[in-house]
């Protein structure tokens, strides 16, 4: 045989060995079970140290024997000498041999028993840390225990010392805010109807909780926490500069005082507005950002002016559904729609002026184009602004409306393509539409 072929052979039984000692694992359990039918009184002592030390005496064998015919093999199968060859220096020669061996199995028992001293020691530190997380995690279902019982506190200085006891709680224990979260805002939901001024002060230490942890350098922001304020009553609500990482739910919350202001609230999760009230004399989510989804379904907007300008929109729509637009200032000016569709649908605009300037479609995809959508919506009486900026022709679409007496206002910006789609469009009244800027679907 021809010493490359030799040393190709020989490179193939590394790179198998190495295989083999990749899934030590697998082996070294087919050596337990092996062991184990040489000695069945060994059965009962699987983990102790004199079972793991035959197997480590097995695997060294294995590997003598394949180290020493490997030898023999390459050498080409050396005839040894007789025995009448031998003399005192290969006598010796043997012995020295024989002492390595001897010295190689001991080697082999003591790395036996230092690997199953390490292993010991490593299941013993594993028990340490489930302990101690065990521990821990008693420690804060006490504080939990205990913070909730002093919120139902007849004191409201108990209760205003449960709000940041829980609020601490939540910031440590990470697993669970999500719990504490949900104690704080369902305390806020069972607020009784005339609230004191105590009682109020609590309420605001709770939303101030939530300002600060959810702002710009909050620790809950990037969070998926979802808070659910149902038929929570909000004065001067302040929720601007905020990030709600999770869903943030206001299903038929109230919304009074002078103003509310989502300004540069960023919703990562959705948000739900399913019959709120917004009373303020001025609701205001200017620049605010909707990366997935909202839904405004039955809500009402009875104070004189609502800011919406401004918005991003992300691939999940807005929707505004059944609502009620009672303000003199409806104002959605300079929408970024990328991609999501922002759609009306089933509304009635009465005397109100309506400002839907400068909508846009900034690095909208080819594939999935956003849209602005008036579908079933009556407006009376109303200046209606409605100017796209940059925007693609199927963009701006009016479905089954009725307009009547609309003072409606259109600028492209010098362009004169037809950016304004209108199907089963009933006008009224004195209003007209630019035929240079309708297209009628489906094609006439």
């Amino acid at each position: 045989m021809s010493d490359w072929l030799r040393y190709t052979l020989i490179a193939v039984l590394v790179l198998l060995g190495v295989a083999v000692l990749a899934r030590r694992r697998s082996v070294r359990t087919a050596l337990v079970d092996f062991a184990e039918l040489l000695v069945p009184s060994l059965s009962r002592r699987r983990g102790r140290i004199a079972l793991s030390v035959i197997v480590w005496l097995i695997i060294g064998l294995a590997v003598a024997a394949v180290t020493f015919g490997g030898l023999l093999w390459f050498l080409g199968w050396p005839r040894l000498p007789s025995t009448a060859a031998f003399g005192v220096d290969q006598f010796l020669d043997l012995t020295k041999i024989a002492l390595s061996v001897v010295a190689g199995f001991g080697g082999v028992v003591l790395l036996a028993v230092n690997y199953r001293k390490q292993r010991v020691a490593e299941d013993e530190h594993q028990l340490a840390v489930e302990k101690d997380e065990r521990e821990t995690v008693q420690r804060f279902n006490e504080r939990l225990g205990k913070a909730a019982e002093q919120l139902a506190h007849e004191s409201p200085a108990v209760r205003l010392t449960a709000v940041y006891s829980l609020a601490g709680l939540a910031d440590d224990w990470i697993d669970k805010r999500q719990v504490c979260v949900d104690v704080l805002c369902g305390y806020l939901r069972l607020a009784p109807d005339e609230i004191s001024a105590d009682e109020a002060e609590v309420q605001q230490a709770i939303l101030r909780t939530f300002r600060e942890r959810l702002s710009f350098r909050g620790t809950w922001r990037r969070d998926e926490l979802t808070f659910d304020f149902t038929e929570v009553r909000f004065d001067n609500a302040d929720f601007s500069n905020l990030e709600f990482g999770g869903s943030a739910v206001f299903d038929r919350a109230e919304f009074a005082g002078e103003l509310t202001t989502f300004k540069r609230t960023s919703f990562t999760g959705k948000l739900s507005c399913h019959g709120a009230s917004f009373e303020s004399d001025r609701s205001t989510f200017e620049f605010a950002q909707f990366h997935g989804g909202a839904e405004f379904v039955g809500a009402e907007f009875t104070g004189r002016e609502l800011d919406c300008s401004g918005w991003r929109v992300g691939r999940r729509p807005v929707d505004f559904y059944r609502c009620r637009f009672l303000g003199e200032l409806v104002d959605f000016s300079g929408m970024a729609l990328r991609p999501g569709d922002v759609r009306f649908e089933k509304i009635e605009f009465t005397d109100a002026r309506l400002d839907f300037d400068s909508i846009e479609d900034p690095w909208s995809e080819k594939e999935r184009r956003p849209r602005l959508v008036f579908e079933d919506v009556r407006f009376t009486r109303c200046r209606w602004a409605i100017t796209p900026y940059k925007a693609h022709e199927r963009m701006i679409w009016l479905i089954d409306c009725v307009l009547d007496t609309v003072d409606l206002a259109i600028d492209e910006h010098g362009l004169t393509l037809p950016r304004l789609n209108i199907h089963n469009v009933e006008l009224r009244g004195d209003t007209t539409l630019p035929e240079a800027y309708v297209r009628h679907w489906p094609s006439e």
